[in-house]
């Protein structure tokens, strides 16, 4: 039996708008910034990786409103799987602080759906490892000498 999750767009709002309140000024900015770099990423990218019949739904319902509609239409699993794609450098800002905030919610926008049972723990994982071989961390990171 598959559980319908909610959508993009509440999960989005669920987990922005409470760091935005607490936020100060150019945090909330930058939160805001990536929240909109996120949206539309995702209304960009994602369609190209979806089934033809995602398609056609998502071209049917851009008839309608052509906001928005992949974050509409889809749940926490077509969420976690394209996050990492977002970390790649074509879609980064050229920033230092954007760039590290568009990181972290990468990743807590992650962590909130594995921590909330929205997603399945194989699926957590292998955003997991999408996240390392994008990230492609230095092998003595973290460690003094």
């Amino acid at each position: 039996m598959t559980v319908a999750t909610p959508s993009i767009h509440i999960l989005l709002r669920a987990f922005f708008e409470p760091k935005m309140r607490r936020a100060k000024t150019e945090r909330r900015e930058r939160l805001m910034y990536i929240d909109k770099r996120l949206r539309r990423y995702l209304e960009s990218d994602v369609p190209g990786r979806l089934c033809g019949e995602c398609n056609a739904l998502i071209a049917a319902e851009r008839q309608f409103n052509p906001y928005d509609v992949v974050a509409r239409l889809f749940d926490a699993r077509v969420l976690l799987a394209n996050l990492p794609g977002f970390l790649m450098p074509d879609h980064l800002p050229a920033d230092a602080l954007p760039r590290r905030t568009q990181f972290e919610v990468v990743r807590g926008l992650g962590r909130m759906l594995a921590e909330d049972d929205l997603v399945c723990e194989g699926d957590y994982r292998a955003f997991e490892a999408a996240l390392a071989r994008v990230v492609q961390r230095p092998p003595n990171r973290g460690r003094r000498r």
